[in-house]
């Protein structure tokens, strides 16, 4: 059975409209240190768990509507892509994730709540899972009696839902 997760709080979806100009390097061009600061106004919220570090853009970023660059921001170690679209000729732009960002320990207890009999479930090291919609996470359930399964478990959306798609 196929089966979706929500984090409800763990992970937020923004597309936020940030209808904040990102200011003018030169007329043809978006100024990339203040697109920077605004993707850090964004990110910042959104993961408060996570300390943000760095965020970096193109250098060169053309002036268009409806151009899209992607930034990325230093959040705890993780390097988060935030996909930022010019929105008008003034430099608007809105903003949101590629990825999901979604605690392990989140997605462990989901497969051990779907599973028939009790497991532990281990999906590697990191205590964050950082991944853009499609994308399989490999983890193995553990069994009282010794015995395991590789459960591939794939993420749906950047708000972090998943699904159980293959117990082998």
């Amino acid at each position: 059975m196929i089966r979706n997760l929500t984090f409800a709080g763990a992970v937020l979806l923004f597309s936020v409209a940030s209808m904040v100009p990102a200011g003018m390097a030169g007329a043809a061009d978006l100024d990339h240190k203040k697109l920077a600061k605004q993707v850090a106004v964004v990110v910042a919220p959104a993961y408060p768990d996570l300390p943000l570090g760095k965020v970096s853009c193109p250098k060169k970023i053309k002036r268009a509507v409806g151009a899209i660059t992607t930034c990325v921001a230093d959040a705890g170690g993780l390097a988060l892509e935030m996909k930022v679209t010019q929105t008008d000729k003034k430099g608007n732009v809105t903003i949101e994730s590629t990825q999901a960002v979604i605690p392990k320990g989140a997605i462990e207890a989901f497969i051990a709540a779907n599973a028939t009999l009790p497991v532990t479930a281990d999906c590697g090291p990191e205590p964050y899972l950082v991944r853009p919609p499609g994308t399989p996470v490999a983890c193995t359930a553990r069994f009282t009696d010794g015995t395991t399964q590789q459960v591939s478990v794939t993420v749906t959306d950047v708000a972090g839902n998943v699904m159980i798609l293959q117990v082998t």
